[in-house]
């Protein structure tokens, strides 16, 4: 999902003058090896699918609160937590807006048959249906997000933004709006 965001925040950092000099430091990084693992093993193993995404999304948690003080991170909690929530809530997957889904390119039935190891049809019955992937999104690549997906891809933009030495951060943003309102006075 992240492929062609990632790909596009480099471009940013590369036109706004960045440069790979040093890549911050992560506690405990083998943890999202074990979460991406644990996500390969619940798409060879579907029975155990669901089992094995509640897993992987606990791994991620314990690396997101390992590495707490950047603020990217803090924001990919942010999408993280909106989609473990509803994933959790819904019996270990993610309900997805078939309406939604037929304006991209994919095969609905793994999704309408029970097949789909992440997704579930939305319906009448899915709890917290508006965490839900329920936003179509056409370019670059057509797909289907939720509300949490949008956390998950602003902090993947600012986390590459700092992996190039050129960190946006919200904080400092807030803060300089006010710095600014305080010099017209």
């Amino acid at each position: 999902m992240l492929l062609d965001v990632i790909i596009i925040s480099f471009i940013v950092a590369l036109i706004r003058g960045g440069r790979l000099k040093e890549i911050p430091v992560f506690r405990r990084l083998y943890l999202i090896g074990i979460s991406i693992g644990l996500q390969i093993l619940s798409a060879l193993i579907p029975h155990w699918g669901n089992a094995f995404i509640s897993i992987s999304y606990l791994s991620t948690l314990l690396f997101f609160l390992s590495n707490w003080e950047y603020e990217d991170i803090r924001i990919f909690m942010i999408g993280w937590f909106l989609n473990a929530l509803v994933i959790w809530v819904n019996l270990g997957k993610m309900p997805v807006d078939l309406e939604q889904m037929r304006k991209g390119p994919w095969p609905l039935d793994p999704i309408l048959n029970g097949y789909d190891y992440k997704h579930t049809v939305l319906t009448d019955q899915t709890h917290l249906s508006f965490l839900a992937d329920i936003i179509f999104v056409p370019f670059p690549i057509p797909r289907v997000i939720s509300f949490g997906d949008l956390f998950i891809i602003l902090g993947a933009f600012l986390l590459v933004q700092r992996i190039m030495n050129k960190p946006i951060s919200l904080i400092q943003l807030r803060e300089g709006k006010k710095y600014a309102a305080a010099e017209k006075n």
